[in-house]
Parts: C-alpha cells; sequence; structure tokens
C-alpha cells in the first residue's frame, strides 16, 4: 500500500511539473505573440497617422492654390474694383 502511495504521489508531482512547464510555455508564447501584436498595431498607426498628415497638407495646398486661383480670377474680372467689406480674411476662407 505504501509502495502504491509513493508512485502515485510521485506520479501526481511528475504531472503537476509537466502542467506547470506548459502553462510557461504557452504564457511565453502569448507573450511573444502579443508584444508582436502590439509592435504591428503601433507600426500601422504611425502608417494611418502619417498618411494623414499627408493627405491634410495636401488637402490644404490644393485649397490654398484654388483660393489663390479664385482671387486672380476675381481681380480679372474686375471684381477688385467693387466695395469691400471690412471682414478680416480669416473670417471667409
Amino acid at each position: 500500500m505504501e509502495l502504491l502511495n509513493a508512485y502515485q504521489s510521485k506520479i501526481k508531482m511528475q504531472t503537476e511539473a509537466q502542467h506547470e512547464r506548459e502553462l510557461q510555455k504557452l504564457e511565453q508564447r502569448v507573450s511573444l505573440r502579443r508584444a508582436h501584436l502590439e509592435q504591428k498595431i503601433e507600426e500601422e498607426l504611425a502608417a494611418l497617422q502619417k498618411e494623414r498628415s499627408e493627405r491634410i497638407k495636401f488637402l490644404l495646398e490644393r485649397q490654398e492654390r484654388e483660393i489663390e486661383t479664385f482671387d486672380m480670377e476675381s481681380l480679372r474680372m474686375g471684381f477688385g474694383n467693387l466695395v469691400t467689406l471690412d471682414y478680416p480674411k480669416e473670417d471667409y476662407r
């Protein structure tokens, strides 16, 4: 009976040790995968932010060109001789 108890105790300890090793391996794999995904997310966010900034810059430059073109066409058509109200340019641009 003592041998059986000792054998069962030994098997239980080995099983628990194996379970603990497997758990540590799994936690390590999860940790590595999480770190990889977090890095990938950060890179994608940076790329999206860069793309957004470039798009905003492009749109602002295009808006400025269109305003200049409009102003030049307005002057060419003689609208520069009309009476203008004293509104600051920021209000209507």
